[in-house]
C-alpha cells in the first residue's frame, strides 16, 4: 500500500510518500505529479522518499524522468543510497 501527501508551501509542492512505490502506485504518483505541472507550469516540485520502503522497476523509471525535469527529492537512511543509485550518482 502506498500514500501520496500533498503539501504546498510557497511555489513548491511537495508530494509526500509513504509505503511502497511499485505498481498502480507508481501511476497514480505520476498522474499527482503531472496534474500539478499543468495546474502550476512554473512551480517547483519535490518528492519526499524518506518514508518509502520499496521502489520498483516502474517507480524508478518514474523517479528518473521527474529528476530529468527538475523535479528534487527528500530522502533519509538507506533510501538515500537506493535513490542516488537509482538516479546514477553513485560514487565509487
Amino acid at each position: 500500500m502506498m500514500i501520496i501527501d500533498t503539501r504546498e508551501a510557497g511555489d513548491q509542492l511537495t508530494f509526500r510518500v509513504e509505503g511502497r512505490l511499485c505498481g498502480a502506485g507508481v501511476a497514480t504518483l505520476e498522474d499527482c505529479w503531472r496534474t500539478a505541472a499543468r495546474r502550476y507550469p512554473h512551480g517547483k516540485f519535490a518528492v519526499d522518499l524518506s518514508q518509502v520502503t520499496f521502489i520498483d522497476q516502474a517507480g524508478s523509471l518514474l523517479l528518473q524522468l521527474m529528476d530529468r525535469d527538475g523535479v528534487t527529492f527528500v530522502t533519509a537512511g538507506l533510501m538515500t543510497e537506493e535513490l542516488n543509485e537509482i538516479l546514477g550518482r553513485n560514487k565509487i
